[in-house]
């Protein structure tokens, strides 16, 4: 029987980094759904947000957070990520991450303070922990393998069962403490930014073992992504373009955006996503940067610049198409401060995690900061604990969970019907009779795969929260007009 000190699931930034920090603790096990650098952190474009200027202050990064998300946010623990924003930069650059010298402007911030490496943040910071933890000899990586259900067992979380890919059997992986890592649930909408393992795996796993939930009616919708999907996910045109410059406009080349906002093209994308829905409904809304520099726009974003003559468009000349699209769940696992769930044993860090600190919509660039400050936050409460050996699981094996695997192509088409009809019902605008009848045609899937079953129970609590909140509060916006 495996056990471990320390399970992490997940490969992303929060789940690296906490294995990273937690190794110098005792033995530490990640588990990855798929390959190292297959998770969303890796299509992180724009950066993360962090106070470095003198011109800038806590005071603004937290008010521009708390603004943002409708002040529906928990202020304490905005508070925290915002002051411990500078020590996450340091200890990204501690183990090699280079940024750029000029912070960038990102919708939503009153200052530039969105720290970048290039167009691919994301990349180049997975890239520096994914070396960190390939050396490091405490932390043992097992990839391509699923986690099946929790090992719950006198109130506490004993580890998690798991299942290789290509294997029908699962096996106890007991763990004295486990993290869960497992990132977003943007899969189980038809248009999202996320990876294809991006099913909501962690809430579902959640849901299973009883635990605590929060805000899960809050998915932010990004307003730009490429319109064309490519392997089941959508593009991420960077909202970094719009802060360098880039304007929104509709089919006939005219900017719309101020019938919404004061603020245009720098409006919290929640007001940004309905905008450009609504647009899309008389026609194809693009993004410009015609008007830009060609040089400095080919400089300031090269790695996005290549992917768009990809598509055999021109950044830098040409209308680019967009579509808004599921980005990031604001909601997640209830947590507090140092990352604990309600389930003894059991943390949460990441997108999978509800700290609270983004409220109703998520400021952007928040989100890598968000992973790295909690899971700092998370291994210096586990550090303080008494020596993990102490307070090992036993050796009695857990009772093993019934699952039942179809037929691979019949779980994409389940997954695919699912992400249609969230898409559509449980999407930018939402009316009651759209979420009821949503709740039913996903409950009417007659799936028997556990994967499946784990999106059906995810969606009904997503649904669950927004028939709950019955008026609109950012990314949440409910109306009894017929769409």
């Amino acid at each position: 029987m495996q056990k471990t000190d320390f399970l992490v699931i997940g490969a992303g930034i929060a789940g690296l980094t906490a294995a990273h920090l937690l190794s110098e603790k005792g033995s530490v096990t990640v588990v990855t759904k798929g390959e190292l650098k297959q998770g969303n952190t890796y299509w992180a474009q724009g950066g993360i947000a962090a106070v470095m200027s003198k011109d800038d202050s806590f005071e603004s990064h937290i008010n521009d957070t708390l603004e943002v998300g409708c002040h529906h946010n928990d202020e304490h623990a905005v508070r925290y990520l915002v002051e411990h924003g500078p020590k996450a930069i340091r200890f990204l650059q501690e183990i090699g991450v280079k940024f750029q010298e000029e912070p960038a402007l990102e919708a939503g911030h009153s200052f530039p303070r969105v720290m970048r490496t290039s167009d691919f943040t994301g990349r180049d910071i997975l890239d520096k922990l994914t070396k960190i933890v390939q050396k490091n000899k405490a932390i043992h990586i097992i990839q391509k393998t699923e986690a099946v259900e929790l090992i719950v067992r006198e109130g506490r979380c004993d580890g998690v069962f798991i299942r290789p890919e290509d294997k029908t059997e699962v096996h106890p992986l007991m763990a004295s403490h486990t993290i869960l890592a497992t990132g977003g649930l943007g899969q189980l909408f038809g248009r999202t930014t996320n990876t294809l393992g991006s099913g909501g795996d962690g809430i579902a796993l959640a849901i299973d073992a009883g635990v605590a939930l929060k805000d899960l009616e809050f998915v932010q919708f990004h307003p730009t992504a490429f319109a064309k999907p490519e392997k089941g996910r959508y593009f991420l045109l960077s909202e970094a373009l719009r802060g360098f410059g880039a304007k929104i406009v509709n089919h006939k080349g005219e900017s719309f955006l101020s019938m919404y906002h004061p603020k245009e093209e720098m409006a919290p994308r929640d007001v940004l996503s309905r905008a450009v829905y609504f647009e899309i409904m008389n026609g194809p809304v693009y993004l410009s940067m015609r008007h830009l520099d060609e040089g400095k726009v080919k400089k300031r974003f090269p790695n996005i610049y290549k992917w768009v003559k990809k598509q055999k468009l021109d950044l830098a000349k040409d209308l680019i198409p967009v579509t808004p699209v599921a980005h990031y769940a604001c909601g997640g696992i209830e947590v507090n401060i140092h990352s604990a769930s309600s389930l003894h044993r059991l943390y949460a860090v990441g997108e999978v995690a509800c700290t609270g600190i983004h409220g109703a919509n998520r400021l952007a660039s928040n989100s890598l900061l968000e992973a790295v400050v909690f899971a700092q936050a998370l291994a210096a409460h586990l550090q303080k604990q008494t020596d993990s050996s102490a307070d090992s699981t036993t050796d009695i094996l857990p009772e093993f969970p019934l699952i039942i695997i179809e037929d691979i192509a019949q779980v994409k088409a389940y997954s695919q019907r699912i992400g249609s009809f969230m898409w559509e019902h449980v999407g930018i605008v939402r009316t009651q009779e759209g979420l009821l009848q949503a709740r039913r045609e996903v409950a009417t899937i007659p799936a028997r795969d556990y994967r499946i079953q784990h999106r059906q129970k995810v969606c009904d609590r997503i649904i669950e929260a927004c028939l709950a909140r019955p008026d609109s509060l950012g990314a949440h916006h409910i109306t009894s007009d017929i769409i």
